[in-house]
């Protein structure tokens, strides 16, 4: 399966960035999957965390960064949180937490 791709945005006036997707859909019976996250309009920089080690390889992008790749596993249909913390392109930052959805 082509990768998916994620961006992170921080809409002018909102008090906090958004994902789209979210949550980040993987079909069941695509394998294993890279999931690649990258910053959109309003956002200078992301960071990724908290995803489960057993499933999405590496787990983290270990800071802020541009564009962060894992792989999912994909072996079992569950419903995964995960941290994004994210720097507006204008000043300031925060974090919350969106899902991946694995179809198995």
């Amino acid at each position: 399966m082509p990768p998916i791709t994620a961006k992170v945005t921080w809409p002018a006036g909102a008090s906090q960035p958004i994902v789209s997707p979210d949550p980040i859909v993987v079909p069941q019976g695509s394998g294993a999957t890279v999931i690649h996250w990258t910053c959109g309009d309003g956002v200078s920089s992301l960071e990724i965390s908290g995803l489960d080690s057993t499933v999405f390889t590496p787990s983290a992008s270990n800071g802020m960064v541009n564009s962060f790749s894992t792989t999912d596993a994909n072996r079992t249909p569950q419903t995964y949180d995960y941290n994004v913390g994210a720097t507006r392109t204008g000043g300031g930052s925060t974090q919350f937490d969106p899902r991946i959805q694995n179809g198995g």
